[in-house]
């Protein structure tokens, strides 16, 4: 198959976005800005930072400048300056209200994940945020962001749950902390820290909330991982227990109102459920059941945000009584891969589980039937048939659409499958190297000898022809040594897998291997095969046996994460990657890469596949959070 490139040059098309899979995703933090000429909120989620304009109706994905998207909290300071942390440790910094973000420099030893960002409330003056870590202490900046250093004197576990100070610094730098023996108290903006009296063995202090009017009250609460609530009304020095249990699991998060010195009025998240308290805590009721666990609330005055596990976002405009979902565009959600079979289109994510689509991509359904075998790694769809590999229990196999599953290998830990239903064959392969096989169309499944144990087993892809080339290639990844780099490896069987030879590696740290065939093209397929890792595309020299050009796809570094290729590389193919800033084409075999983005939207891409229907081949493409985009191509 050949494309000219006057074909190229007709081919205006642009992208079309189909919408997200499904809406929400976690949230782990929210913010609200301070300043009344920018109205804006922030939801930092495990897919990036989302923004949104106009009241959390309607939300962007940003991306800008962030070296990971998994972020796990964020914080505002009093003139706007945003700072936000990481799942593995990293601090970024923005001083455009989120357009653009900044990294830190951390200490090594201190790259801990981020459970609590707060800046100090004298940030003009003195550029200080705090960060409290899960192992590494408590962080602080005092050059706005630029680099970070452990504030943690006087504390005893590493392990920071929560972090929370008065508005007003203007007479004392006074601040609290929450780790896994109690709560501790800093009165020189977070210098040196002392124990409070409580002090818990049997529980943990998950949330801190300060009053409004705390320079006057000097009242401050404290909920636990037990569903306790606790009250000190002389700034910490003395508690009493309010609530021995309120309501059912642990307390996640507080919010008091700006008007609580008159009020009183009180939003506690347990669980799905929200509480309110008109009284100061004395005694609370049950106000609404959200869709999701509620893991962080907001707000400024009646109006109430809470961060939902899986659901996004909600909001109160009424104190926390009554509660209106906020999907607008925020999908953050965890796919990981886009697939077709047949005229279906399929997404899988580890604890998405398998969604499918039967209208080009338009509408999606769950197969929720999988929820008990969650996180899954790896999915092969057939005809009559879906395998998936669930990390726990092994291979799953489904002959009922999806309605139903039984385990036909309990072998945990499989990253990849394939299957070829004309022939039974199949092969699978585990995080520590064993190689599966089966010859029975995947009702059973026996190891077979593995050439790389110890090493990842990334993804395994057979030839076209397999029935007549007996051919098979497999990605592996494996992790730096005192003597070796951390590289990945493509490996050769021509004897349907009896035997294995490494034909190329690559140093790079990436955990994934993408290895895309042709499309359209049988005869000589695996020798155009293609590569895509880290922020490399890989491919064979077809002159020169078993040499292989490692390419960079972006021009930022951005990692590429799939690649696929439409006609023979050699012989007038398209290659198209999908990175971490875009979608790039190559019309040179991979050799050089331009961007592909016409109508795209801003983002990250992680996964691509092609799907021919008569004359149009159209390409999909899934970014990062769950939105489908898909261009029809000459």
């Amino acid at each position: 198959m050949s494309i000219s490139k006057e074909a190229l040059k007709e081919n205006v098309r642009s992208w079309e976005r189909l919408g997200p899979i499904a809406d929400g995703g976690t949230i782990f933090g929210l913010a609200l800005s301070p300043n009344p000429d920018v109205h804006r909120y922030w939801a930092a989620t495990s897919c990036g930072i989302f923004l949104s304009d106009d009241d959390g109706n309607t939300w962007a994905q940003n991306l800008n400048g962030l070296t990971t998207p998994l972020l796990s909290a964020i914080g505002v300071a009093p003139n706007g300056a945003l700072f936000a942390g990481s799942l593995e440790g990293e601090l970024f910094s923005s001083f455009d209200y989120g357009k653009t973000w900044q990294t830190a420099i951390i200490p090594l030893e201190l790259k801990f994940t981020v459970t609590a960002i707060l800046p100090s409330p004298n940030f003009r003056s003195d550029g200080a945020a705090f960060a409290a870590t899960d192992g590494g202490g408590v962080m602080v900046t005092r050059s706005s962001g630029k680099s970070w250093e452990e504030s943690s004197f006087g504390l005893g576990s590493a392990n920071v749950l929560a972090l929370a100070a008065p508005t007003d610094w203007s007479r004392r730098e006074i601040m609290f902390l929450a780790n896994t023996e109690g709560v501790f108290i800093s009165t020189n903006g977070g210098r040196s820290w002392r124990e409070t009296e409580l002090m818990l063995t049997d529980d943990v202090v998950d949330v801190l909330a300060v009053s409004p009017a705390f320079e006057r009250d000097l009242t401050l609460y404290a909920g636990t991982e037990g569903g306790k609530l606790y009250r000190s009304n002389d700034g910490g020095r003395t508690w009493e227990l309010l609530q021995a249990q309120l309501g059912e699991g642990s307390l996640n998060c507080l919010w008091l109102l700006p008007d609580f010195a008159e009020s009183g009025r009180m939003v506690a998240g347990i669980g799905p459920t929200i509480y309110i308290s008109n009284d100061r805590g004395d005694s609370w009721r049950q106000a609404a059941e959200l869709p999701g666990a509620i893991l962080t609330l907001t707000g400024e005055g009646n109006r109430v945000l809470a961060g939902l596990y899986d659901a996004g976002v909600t909001k109160s405009e009424d104190g926390g009584a009554t509660w209106t979902s906020l999907p607008g565009g925020l999908s953050a959600r965890g796919f990981a891969r886009l697939f077709v079979s047949g005229d279906k289109l399929y997404a899988m994510g580890p604890q998405e589980g398998l969604w499918a689509s039967e209208d080009e991509g338009r509408t999606w359904h769950s197969l929720s039937s999988l929820a008990p075998y969650l996180p899954i790694s790896s999915a092969f769809v057939l005809a009559k048939g879906l395998f998936v590999a669930s990390q726990q229990s092994g291979i799953l196999r489904s002959t009922d659409g999806g309605n139903s599953w039984e385990t036909v290998c309990q072998t945990p830990n499989v990253q990849s499958l394939t299957l070829l239903p004309d022939e039974h064959l199949g092969w699978a392969g585990t995080s520590e190297g064993k190689l599966l096989a089966t010859q029975d169309g995947g009702s059973t499944w026996q190891e077979a000898e593995s050439p790389c144990a110890g090493e990842e087993i990334l993804s395994i892809v057979a030839s076209p022809l397999h029935a007549q080339d007996r051919t098979l290639l497999m990605g592996t990844a494996s992790r730096a040594t005192p003597t070796k780099s951390a590289r990945v490896a493509l490996w050769r069987s021509t004897n349907g897998g009896a035997s294995w030879r490494q034909v190329t590696t690559q140093v790079t740290t990436a955990r994934w291997v993408d290895i895309t065939l042709p499309f359209g093209v049988t005869e000589n397929a695996t020798e155009q095969a293609v590569l895509a890792t880290g922020p490399y595309c890989l491919r064979p020299l077809r002159r020169a046996k078993d040499v292989w050009i490692s390419t960079q796809v972006d021009p930022s570094g951005a990692n590429a994460l799939s690649v696929v290729a439409q006609g023979e590389v050699d012989r007038g193919g398209i290659l198209f990657a999908a990175t971490g800033s875009g979608v790039y084409r190559s019309i040179d075999g991979g050799r050089t890469w331009h961007s592909f983005a016409e109508g795209l939207g801003p983002g990250s891409f992680i996964s691509l596949t092609l799907v021919r229907k008569g004359e149009m081949d159209t390409l999909y493409a899934l970014s990062l959070g769950g939105s489908i985009w898909k261009r029809e191509l000459a």
